[in-house]
């Protein structure tokens, strides 16, 4: 069933952590300091926000962030997404991941921990799953 509201996909949201200097940064659009577009939903920009900033954890530790339990999380990830919550978790964790293994600068356990892996290995895992292969500087 098509919902008859915007659903939002990772790639809607994400905005690239390392750009470039642009003529937008000249210009009078405010571009957001957040890493991520703006929905208008507060529910959802609360989560993508700490999904930003924390990473990629359990749905009860995003939900204890957010206040909910962990099925209301669920739930409404799925309605305002059309993903599930791993789903949706992963791709956005993917888009960050490819980001930042941009930056030469950061060591790759700097970066899975930054993306909320507890250690390298998860994160090596993590990407060869997703068939992303081994991680490196891209």
């Amino acid at each position: 069933m098509q919902a008859t509201f915007k659903q939002y996909k990772p790639a809607d949201l994400y905005i690239n952590m390392n750009q470039p200097e642009t003529l937008e940064a000249d210009s009078s659009i405010e571009v957001p300091t957040t890493g991520f577009r703006p929905t208008g939903s507060a529910f959802l920009d609360a989560f993508v926000n700490n999904l930003h900033q924390r990473g990629i954890h359990t749905s009860d530790y995003h939900a204890r962030l957010l206040g909910i339990k962990r099925s209301q999380l669920c739930i409404s990830i799925l309605t305002l997404t059309g993903m599930p919550y791993t789903d949706f978790t992963e791709a956005y964790v993917l888009l960050m991941a490819t980001d930042l293994l941009k930056d030469k600068k950061n060591e790759l356990r700097v970066t899975a921990k930054r993306l909320g892996f507890g250690s390298y290995s998860g994160f090596y895992r993590f990407m060869m799953r997703k068939g992303m292969g081994r991680p490196s500087w891209r």
